[in-house]
């Protein structure tokens, strides 16, 4: 449990702030070098709807897995250094859905 608490300036550092400016930073780099513009936001006017959608849903995971790696790489870290683990052990089981009986 502590490690947990002690982690989490370093998990919010690495997760957060760091690896959104990469994402963001690697998401616009890569959209401006393949369609020669700036990447569209949901009131450009002049963007399609198809357009608009594939950009934020590209942004979004390329900022999603950029944020899991640099948090798995700092729990990684943080290990190395301190011999514990900041998080689960193990996954935890889905949640069952109840029967209703019908």
């Amino acid at each position: 449990m502590i490690s947990k608490i002690i982690f989490m300036p370093i998990g919010l550092l690495l997760g957060t702030v760091l690896a959104k400016r990469v994402g963001e930073t690697t998401f616009v780099d890569g959209w401006e070098r393949t369609r020669g513009t700036k990447p569209p936001t949901a009131t450009t006017e002049i963007a399609s709807w198809p357009e608009v959608v594939a950009a934020a849903a590209l942004r979004g995971s390329i900022i999603a897995v950029t944020a899991a790696t640099f948090t798995r790489a700092g729990a990684t870290g943080y290990r190395y250094i301190t011999g514990f683990w900041p998080g689960e052990k193990t996954r935890q089981p889905a949640a069952r859905l109840e029967s209703r009986g019908d």
